[in-house]
């Protein structure tokens, strides 16, 4: 099971954020350079969601990541445990305290990820050699399979749900009682002494998790933002939290949104969501038969013509007299059963009552179509196959669906079905006031992570717009007794009245209806996606009216509507499983590095190093801020113990450990397998003396950043030689792509010069101003654009990825190019730079040129601004 291409997005903006963490060692400034880089200012920004970091868990990166219902959020998790733990010191246990809102959840998160034939689990084994474990709080407290060598050797995965943390029951205080099963631990693990609770035994369980200092994700994380749940988190003394949540609290770092839009996409949920109002709840039953049968019928159809197998499940939602009045739902199933429905497809699923536990509901032998709840199944609950919701409620009743709307939204096998009444899910009412009833589904839709717009209802069956807002206690949500309300009336269910409805001519017209109004909203939301999918979609959707974006000048419209920038494709080979043979696809560096054999390169590396670096080094380390990460702090007394550690080892296994440590400090390097590196390494060290060893193992993220920038130099050199002779042979080429963005939104922006694409461009340095205000004001100029960078602007894509600063348009119809360097070089870069630059004006074609421009030229190629001046005011 892979990511879809939105949970990769979730993952990349994940490994973004830790690269701000890395370079800024700041929690707050890496937030807003995130966002920044995104075009985005929380400063000026007016949003109840984003808003500059939030440091109550203090020294602790904590994100959030909002993802609707059926997003697939606990894959998600899966995936970043990953890029969380590579961020940190070598050697940080690898441990997981994995906080669920409900028993319900907890038990179906245990149950997936310790079942090693599950995808979840294959995932993560996949990322962590299969070195997996997985407890629930009752295997912790007993020390089952949980010890100091095991935590050390593997991933540990502690389930657990916030309550069984802060409750008084006799259960719950076992996490704080001394525990003989656990006294090897402090001997072991005591890096975080100063985390310890006060009266509170060293043995316990609660005082072991602190000293372990685990990575927290918390699922449905908008239940956990009470003072006492805060608490609670900083006690159990994370290094890292991950939150996951459709509807996020106020207070929440968010670092990627997901939309309905973006799940629509990739076949997840069942949108638009089809509502209909009936004049009673005998025209809700009948509707809900009624559709049930027919969509089961063209699945049948479906399914013999190479479609799979899908039997449609209607949900009705009773609203008993009391919370333990049984006799209703009975009542139904009797009266449905009268309907000619068999008693064994109908369930009833209440917290009193489950007919459906431990059936599998997915099976072809299963018989159940109609499942009798109230909101039992409002949380820890998915069935793909659950079509249909339809409110047993009187029309004087509330109409209560928002609890469990989110559980007929998940679309069968992931992928989209022939038949479009097959893609969107329904709810069906009888409410005298519909328009609020209406306001309850955008709740329902809401806190599932969708919004108004994901349902569509008959035009005629609105009354006049009104303004009504509600807010919910999201909470209650997830109380383990059902919100069951009263009524005061008895149910209206007439079996003999919906017979003879049945057959009549308005419930022929009502099913026509229904099937018509969802046919044809499922047309208006496929066309609304397809119009998603031809624009910029670089900011999240839920933010672009909050952004400020600058639109193409009128003027300049036409002259670049069908203008396309060249960029470098490779051509497939033979042997590809995505693509066919001969066909050319976009390069990626990594393609160039295809042959690349690092044993066969230069292994020799200059070790010497400056007392002025290493100051630098424990300047950073020494500093105290409540922003600085307290995980990147490597405590002294594990590098004594390590340096300790290897002096017993021979001087083979001493050089073995050393290079498998080296590798995971410099993390992944391109496409260089991990074993490569070790080798590499291996040799690069294996003459060093003893002194010099010793001194490695005390500062290994120094001498890690050195062998890794070495590989590096020796990668992009044989990648750019694989450029040219590609270049050369034809198999990589350019090919026009690059389009402008019909609008931008840059974090910053200048005005006050002439000319520029786009209404406002984006910031830039005092010699770039200079330099594209000379550019501006020559008459040979047609527009110039301050390109974007990080994805969002155009991309030279080579042996290095490289965005130019401008883009020019000359009147003779040339695009240039233009790197501003003032008066610095920044190393190889320049030249990289001006090489590829150079390689891509030759490949693109007459009317393209790259230029370099320093105040004064220093690289060979390159010119001084007066030179380039000369040149473009003859462009004309």
């Amino acid at each position: 099971m892979e990511l879809k291409q939105y949970q990769q997005e979730v993952i990349n903006d994940l490994l973004d954020y830790i690269e701000q963490l890395e370079k800024t060692e700041n929690l707050k400034l890496a937030f807003s350079n995130f966002w920044g880089n995104k075009g985005i200012s929380l400063q000026n920004i007016e949003d109840k969601y984003l808003k500059p970091y939030d440091n109550s868990i203090k020294g602790v990166p904590r994100v959030t990541v909002k993802v609707p219902t059926a997003g697939g959020k606990t894959f998600i998790a899966c995936n970043a445990l990953k890029p969380i733990f590579e961020s940190f010191p070598i050697d940080k246990a690898k441990v997981v305290a994995w906080f669920v809102p409900s028993d319900t959840i907890l038990k179906q998160t245990y149950k997936n990820l310790n079942d090693t034939s599950h995808p979840y689990r294959q995932k993560i084994d996949s990322h962590f050699g299969s070195a997996v474990k997985v407890y629930q709080k009752q295997d912790l407290l007993q020390g089952a399979s949980f010890s100091p060598t095991e935590v050390k050797e593997q991933l540990s995965i502690f389930i657990l749900s916030v309550q069984s943390f802060r409750s008084k029951t006799k259960e719950a205080r076992k996490v704080y009682q001394e525990n003989e099963n656990l006294q090897e631990f402090p001997k072991t693990f005591s890096e975080h002494k100063d985390k310890l609770l006060p009266n509170v035994d060293e043995t316990a369980l609660m005082q072991i998790i602190t000293q372990l200092n685990p990575v927290v994700v918390i699922d449905e994380s908008h239940n956990f933002e009470s003072k006492l749940t805060v608490d609670m988190l900083n006690n159990i003394n994370p290094s890292f939290i991950f939150d996951l949540t459709a509807t996020p609290r106020e207070q929440s770092n968010i670092i990627s949104f997901v939309d309905a839009i973006k799940l629509k996409n990739n076949n997840m949920v069942k949108l638009p969501v089809v509502v209909y109002n009936h004049n009673d709840t005998n025209e809700v039953i009948n509707s809900a038969i009624q559709l049930q049968k027919t969509l089961e019928q063209k699945a049948k159809t479906e399914q013999e013509n190479g479609g799979k197998y899908i039997r449609p499940i209607v949900l009705f939602q009773a609203q008993p007299k009391t919370k333990n009045d049984s006799v209703t739902f009975e009542k139904i199933k009797a009266q449905l059963i009268e309907l000619g429905i068999s008693e064994n497809q109908i369930g009833i699923k209440t917290a009193q009552k489950d007919e459906i536990k431990n059936i599998d509901l997915l099976s072809s032998s299963c018989e159940v179509r109609y499942i009798i709840t109230v909101n039992a199944l409002k949380e820890g609950w998915d069935c793909p196959f659950a079509y249909i919701l339809a409110s047993l409620a009187n029309k004087s009743s509330t109409i209560d669906v928002e609890q469990i709307l989110g559980r007929v939204l998940r679309l069968p096998y992931v992928a989209k079905h022939k038949v479009n009444l097959l893609n969107s899910s329904y709810v069906f009412t009888s409410s005298k006031n519909f328009i609020q009833t209406l306001d309850n589904i955008v709740i329902g839709l809401n806190s599932a992570g969708f919004s108004a717009k994901d349902f569509k209802v008959k035009e005629e069956q609105k009354e006049p717009e009104k303004e009504i807002h509600r807010q919910m206690d999201f909470a209650d949500a997830f109380n383990e007794t059902e919100n069951e309300a009263e009524t005061n009336e008895d149910l209206e269910i007439n079996v003999d009245n919906i017979k003879d409805f049945a057959n009549s001519e308005k419930s022929h017209q009502q099913l026509d209806d229904i099937i018509n109004l969802a046919e044809k909203t499922s047309r208006e939301f496929e066309k609304t996606v397809e119009e998603y999918n031809k624009e910029e979609n670089l900011i999240p959707t839920e933010l672009k009216d909050k952004v400020k974006t600058y639109p193409i000048k009128e003027v300049f419209k036409d002259k670049v509507k069908d203008l396309k920038l060249p960029t470098f494709f490779m051509e497939v080979k033979k042997g590809s499983v995505f693509y066919d043979e001969g066909e050319f696809i976009p390069l990626q560096k990594g393609f160039l590095l295809k042959g690349f054999d690092l044993s066969k390169e230069d292994h020799k590396i200059n070790f010497s190093q400056t007392s002025s670096e290493m100051a630098i080094i424990d300047l950073a380390e020494g500093r105290k801020d409540e922003y600085i990460p307290k995980y990147r702090k490597v405590k002294n007394e594990v590098k004594e113990a390590f340096v300790e550690y290897i002096t017993t080892l021979s001087p083979e296994a001493k050089i073995d450990k050393i290079a498998g440590r080296l590798t995971r400090a410099m993390k992944k390097i391109d496409e260089i397998p991990e074993p490569v590196i070790i080798e590499y390494i291996k040799k690069t060290i294996s003459d060093l003396d003893s002194d010099k060893i010793s001194e490695i193992s005390n500062n290994e993220f120094f001498y890690a950043r050195i062998i890794k920038n070495k590989i590096q130099k020796l990668a992009n050199k044989y990648a750019e030689q694989q450029f040219v002779k590609l270049l050369d042979i034809g198999t990589v080429r350019c090919q026009n792509s690059f389009e402008f963005h019909k609008k931008i939104s840059p974090k910053n922006t200048v005005n006050g010069i002439t000319k520029n694409l786009y209404v406002e461009e984006g910031e830039m340095n005092d010699f770039e101003k200079k330099v594209i205000y000379d550019i501006a004001n020559l008459d040979s100029v047609v527009f110039w654009h301050r390109n974007l960078e990080r994805g969002k602007g155009f991309l030279l894509n080579g042996f290095i990825n490289h965005y130019p600063d401008f883009i020019v348009k000359m009147k003779n119809g040339k695009i240039i190019l233009i790197e501003t360097k003032g008066d610095h070089l920044d190393g190889s870069d320049s030249l990289q730079k001006l090489k590829l630059g150079e390689k891509w004006a030759s490949k693109a074609g007459e009317n393209y040129r790259y230029f370099m421009v320093f105040n004064n030229a220093k690289l060979d190629g390159a010119k001084s601004v007066a030179q380039l001046m000369e040149i473009l005011k003859n462009m004309k």
